[in-house]
């Protein structure tokens, strides 16, 4: 099974937590991944995605000159660069986040969405069925040729008589 170090994204929008609602808005409308992980000394200890300024910037009212810290979620849910897909499933399906920061040994290392392991598995299983399939043709052939063709070429076959 394949591992969240292979379908993770590396160049993840950061901010320090001491970072304004404004910057954290700039960057988001500037990167693909709608988030941002607010970082202190290479750790994660919080996210911000699009879902929070709606919640909190748009619904609320909340300014755009106060820390980002007071929209971000926090504590991450965060996984491992070696962690196997269906572990990373496993958390998605009991957090229900769609966005998890990837550390390792600590740092921040990477991004991984709901989305890239769920097309990864499905990816994978697609794999497994088509060599399922492929092997199934080929025994069906066998059986053909045993069952069908032997009946018609035992005669041309010398069997020592």
């Amino acid at each position: 099974m394949a591992r969240v170090n292979k379908i993770m994204l590396t160049d993840v929008p950061t901010l320090g937590k001491e970072a304004r609602i404004e910057e954290a808005a700039k960057l988001l409308a500037a990167t693909p991944y709608g988030c941002v992980v607010l970082i202190e000394n290479k750790r994660p200890i919080g996210i911000v995605t699009e879902l929070d300024f709606v919640r909190n910037v748009v619904s609320m009212g909340q300014s755009l000159n106060e820390p980002v810290s007071r929209i971000m979620a926090s504590p991450v849910t965060c996984m491992t660069p070696n962690m196997k897909l269906d572990e990373a499933l496993k958390i998605i399906d009991t957090k229900r986040f769609r966005k998890y920061p990837v550390v390792e040994n600590g740092e921040l290392a990477g991004l991984v969405t709901k989305k890239d392991v769920v097309n990864a598995i499905s990816d994978n299983l697609r794999f497994h069925r088509n060599i399922q399939n492929t092997v199934l043709v080929i025994f069906v052939l066998f059986e053909f040729f045993v069952f069908v063709l032997y009946r018609y070429l035992y005669k041309y076959i010398p069997l020592g008589v």
